[in-house]
């Protein structure tokens, strides 16, 4: 969606997009927002989403892909700055595997032969947010049976909010984009 705008040489235009997201990502994605009464809110998935669904299903795959990578070496890239690989063995695991598949999913969907269709941004936010929360819940549901769906339920509101916020974010920068391209080649 955004690689319409944003190009670099084509020899290091993956390689620099690729880095500019896994920057965002490991910075900003650990991020939590705390609602009084409500499980917080992590931005992990939103960077995750918003450069797969930017710049498309190869940097958005190798993104998440990466991002899982540094923090089961022990980088403080997950949620609340924590790293390790026991992350990836607790009941929280199976979220790691969606980040990716999601990342994927998503990230494709973002560059099907509708991509110039609001319907096909927001979707593929909502599909990837979907995906993280499918394979998180089960394998939440191995460790915590009783409690997995009711968990699983309480981040929709969140999943929701991020979705909203970054198709917006993402319509915004396609407008802005588009309008500095326009101004610039009008010369």
């Amino acid at each position: 969606m955004l690689n319409k705008y944003v190009q670099f040489k084509p020899t290091y235009d993956l390689l620099l997009k690729l880095i500019i997201a896994l920057i965002f990502t490991c910075a900003l994605g650990p991020l939590t927002v705390s609602i009084p009464g409500e499980i917080p809110l992590t931005l992990q998935t939103f960077f995750l989403l918003l450069f797969a669904i930017g710049f498309g299903w190869k940097v958005g795959a190798l993104n998440a892909l990466l991002y899982v990578l540094f923090g089961m070496a022990g980088l403080p890239v997950f949620a609340g700055y924590n790293g390790g690989i026991e992350n990836l063995s607790g009941s929280s695991g199976g979220f790691f595997f969606g980040f990716i598949a999601g990342a994927l999913i998503s990230g494709y969907m973002a560059e099907s032969n509708k991509k110039d269709s609001p319907f096909i941004h927001i979707a593929a936010w909502f599909v990837g947010h979907a995906i993280i929360l499918l394979l998180g819940g089960y394998w939440l549901s191995k460790f915590l049976p009783e409690i997995w769906f009711e968990s699983i339920k309480s981040t929709l509101p969140g999943a929701a909010i991020k979705s909203a916020v970054g198709f917006l974010i993402i319509q915004l920068l396609i407008r802005f984009l588009a309008g500095r391209k326009e101004f610039y080649e009008a010369k």
